[in-house]
């Protein structure tokens, strides 16, 4: 390492968090217009009917965490998505735990499917593969993790035996 590659590596690295932070504060700016606007509270009595249950709600949220990290940073959709949901998810009363394992799972998913997943662009960045190359591979991590959402849905004592044996 010469102090050449060193400049070089930090200034790659600032270009990168500078990315993330313009947006993740777009990310902010979307989410309080939003809320300011008062937009969830007239689309999704919509999507979810008027009394939702548990499961509804689950579904909705993951298919929206899905598709929204398919396309933007996860933290970016976090922000959106999570002042959206939260009523609805107080009023059902979803397990806080259950609900963030299956966001983070979604994110996980959404971020490394195509077309525009940040976790492809981010392999094609660090191993100089085109962008084909990375996709064809992706496939297989995409339905393990589908099929541990769909285990965690139905078998949600998954994501919170761990909690609860720790009294959380």
């Amino acid at each position: 390492m010469t102090w050449k590659k060193l400049l070089q590596v930090l200034l790659d690295a600032g270009i990168v968090t500078g990315v993330v932070f313009i947006l993740v504060g777009s990310g902010q700016v979307f989410s309080w217009m939003i809320s300011f606007l008062r937009i969830p509270q007239q689309i999704m009595p919509a999507i979810i009917g008027t009394d939702p249950t548990q499961l509804q709600l689950i579904i909705v949220v993951v298919i929206a965490y899905f598709v929204a990290c398919m396309f933007v940073d996860p933290i970016v959709a976090i922000y959106v998505l999570s002042p959206i949901f939260q009523p609805y998810v107080d009023a059902t009363g979803i397990d806080p735990v259950l609900l963030g394992t299956l966001v983070v799972l979604q994110a996980a998913v959404g971020s490394a499917t195509p077309p525009f997943g940040c976790d492809i662009f981010t392999a094609q960045l660090i191993f100089r593969r085109p962008y084909f190359e990375v996709i064809r591979k992706i496939f297989p991590f995409i339905g393990i993790l589908i099929l541990s959402t769909v285990l965690i849905i139905v078998f949600p004592q998954i994501a919170l035996f761990l909690p609860q044996t720790a009294g959380i």
